[in-house]
């Protein structure tokens, strides 16, 4: 037989699926840096009890699903998610962040990446509320890529840059990542930002691959058919010389490369 990559992006489960028995259906939710309270952990049990099998599952991208829920449970079931705080839709912004532990928790991270991918979701959404691609955001703390940076539309790997004598969280950027149809391997682009720059920049990317795609184009297409230096020109406004990703400013972290 004959098997197709699929073209999807997310491939996050998000939203009422039909499954293969009859009568069944399961639930995602989308679950921003893969991170629940306490209460959201006991409300998707309760809820699961209550609505679905008792059975709760997680995703790659950091989600979770409840399965084997019967047709006629499951908009209660999403709308329940919904209450908890758990989106089964969502933005492409939220449906498509990931982040690894980062500094928080982990002794190799270069940067916090947890917190900064909420406050870069809420940014991104607020900034581009109609943008309507399926779009993966990875951000990983350092070049072990954790949080799969290498296989996202923009992936973001933590560094360190030096400002007013201080050193500051920083990501380097690499774009056209992805699995299935369009598979690829993102590229370094040769651009870095202080984090507090992220949102901006790529906004301005996003802009500008709205105001110049063709007819039926899609991101990652987008990315494969422009150069490094053009995307680099993008995302800093300006043309700007490459910056060699694997050259920090100051010494990493023991037991870190790049």
């Amino acid at each position: 037989m004959e098997e197709h990559a699929p073209e999807d992006v997310y491939r996050d489960h998000a939203g009422i699926h039909a499954q293969k028995q009859e009568g069944y259906c399961y639930v995602g939710a989308a679950v921003l840096r893969g991170r629940m309270t306490a209460l959201q952990l006991h409300a998707v049990a309760d809820i699961s009890e209550k609505l679905a099998s008792s059975q709760v599952r997680t995703t790659a991208m950091q989600n979770i699903l409840l399965v084997n829920v019967r047709k006629e449970r499951a908009a209660q079931v999403a709308l329940e998610l919904e209450s908890a705080g758990l989106r089964t839709g969502g933005s492409p912004f939220f449906r498509g962040a990931i982040a690894c532990t980062g500094s928080e928790f982990c002794k190799l991270a270069i940067t916090e990446t947890k917190g900064f991918t909420r406050w870069l979701v809420d940014e991104m959404e607020e900034r581009l509320p109609g943008f309507d691609q399926q779009f993966k955001l990875h951000v990983t703390g350092c070049p072990n890529s954790c949080g799969q940076h290498w296989i996202a539309d923009i992936g973001l790997e933590g560094k360190k840059i030096k400002e007013n004598g201080q050193l500051v969280d920083a990501y380097y950027f690499s774009v056209g990542g992805g699995v299935g149809k369009d598979q690829a391997i993102a590229r370094p682009v040769g651009y870095r930002c202080r984090a507090m720059d992220v949102p901006e920049a790529i906004e301005r990317l996003l802009n500008r691959y709205q105001e110049m795609r063709l007819p039926g184009e899609n991101l990652r297409q987008f990315f494969a058919r422009h150069q490094p230096d053009e995307i680099r020109g993008y995302l800093a406004g300006v043309p700007v010389a490459a910056v060699a990703r694997d050259l920090p400013e100051a010494r990493p972290p023991h037991g870190i490369e790049g």
